[in-house]
């Protein structure tokens, strides 16, 4: 520093006060939290970390045991109860199509009351994707290729489908049928 002149000393200051302002804020004697990467090491069976957006979880692996990166668990289905048709409007052994409107989708729904209560079906066919309509009987059929559905199980009659009508959970309370989607 000797051979150094005012000016140059005076610009080395400066430039170390700014390099002080813009730096990272750290916090002197802080402890930052260590890294876990899958295969690491760990202590407690069963333990779950998580560090930014992924989660570890201590699991045993032989005999040792290790930090295993787990994937979040995907969200419950949602599901809604909706009111599809006023009690009234529907007699023991017929059956109804109604449009059910939820969550900003419409679904073709076909309701039937039997002896035991309400049941409902999804109307599309299992075969081809036509509309079900409430036939003779009991039963509800598809015009397209002529496959023939129970009205209460929504099991199939007669082919070509294979498969039973998908379900809906029905119930009845308040003067109202309702369906949960």
């Amino acid at each position: 520093m000797e051979n150094s002149s005012r000016r140059s000393v005076v610009g080395m200051l400066a430039t170390g006060f700014v390099a002080f302002l813009f730096a990272p804020a750290t916090v002197v004697g802080a402890v930052t939290a260590p890294q876990i990467r899958g295969g690491d090491v760990c202590k407690k069976l069963g333990k779950r970390l998580t560090e930014g957006n992924k989660t570890f979880e201590c699991v045993k692996v032989g005999a040792a045991r290790q930090w295993k990166r787990v994937k979040a668990a995907p969200p419950p289905p949602t599901t809604s109860e909706v009111r599809v048709l006023d009690s009234s409007a529907l007699a023991t052994g017929t059956s109804q199509n109604v449009i059910v409107t939820s969550d900003g989708r419409n679904l073709g729904v076909v309701v039937t009351r039997t002896a035991s209560g309400v049941v409902a079906f999804n109307r599309t066919c299992t075969h081809a994707g036509a509309l079900v309509s409430p036939g003779a009987a009991g039963q509800l059929a598809c015009p397209a290729h002529g496959s023939v559905f129970n009205a209460s199980t929504g099991e199939v009659i007669q082919g070509p489908a294979e498969r039973s009508l998908t379900q809906y959970k029905a119930s009845e309370r308040s003067g109202g049928i309702y369906i949960t989607l």
